[in-house]
């Protein structure tokens, strides 16, 4: 899981930290903090089997701070979770390479930029998670080999079987990962 977190996300941030280091030290400042944070958190959560579903979104919320100081207005985010599932076990780092994407190849070819919508319901006994953004039509093909995607889908797949599933709805403007996952209380939280 560690290896996932995207060398790209690391290189393109410390670059936006130099390029900020001459004529923005405050927003360079912040950056270093965020991303000590990001890696602090996304190491500390990996190590477990399951997390509460509320740090999960708490990393992802620091991941897109990061992102936010890159993309500046471009980069919009909205995080839709009902209280009834801030305690509920996932897998550490699902929603890190969804939201990941989302910004990556949805929002970051949108010259206006866009809004990645994460959205967490109950539904009976089943969590669902939803990550969607909006998409350029006329985006380059992506070079991705869609690693994030396959892995999110496998850790589902080993950990859960056909109690869960992961479905991608697709078109030339909009991109959506759905989730359901069986409702476990987290066994411990990272705080």
């Amino acid at each position: 899981l560690r290896a996932q977190l995207d060398p790209h996300f690391l290189f393109n941030s410390l670059n936006s930290v130099a390029a900020l280091i001459g004529n923005d030290t405050a927003a360079a400042r912040q950056m270093c903090f965020l991303m000590a944070q990001f890696f602090r958190k996304s190491l500390s959560l990996g190590r477990q089997q399951s997390i509460a579903l509320a740090d999960e979104v708490s990393l992802a919320e620091t991941f897109l701070a990061i992102e936010r100081v890159r993309f500046g207005e471009r980069l919009r985010a909205s995080f839709d979770m009902s209280e009834d599932v801030k305690a509920v076990a996932v897998p550490p780092l699902i929603l890190q390479p969804l939201v990941e994407n989302a910004v990556h190849h949805g929002v970051a070819h949108l010259l206006e930029g866009g809004e990645v919508k994460v959205t967490a319901r109950r539904r009976e006994a089943f969590l669902e998670l939803v990550v969607e953004n909006p998409c350029d039509p006329d985006r380059p093909p992506s070079r991705s080999t869609g690693v994030g995607l396959v892995n999110v889908r496998s850790r589902v797949e080993t950990l859960c079987g056909n109690r869960a599933s992961v479905d991608v709805d697709a078109t030339e403007t909009y991109f959506r990962v759905s989730i359901l996952l069986p409702v476990a209380p987290a066994a411990a939280t990272a705080g």
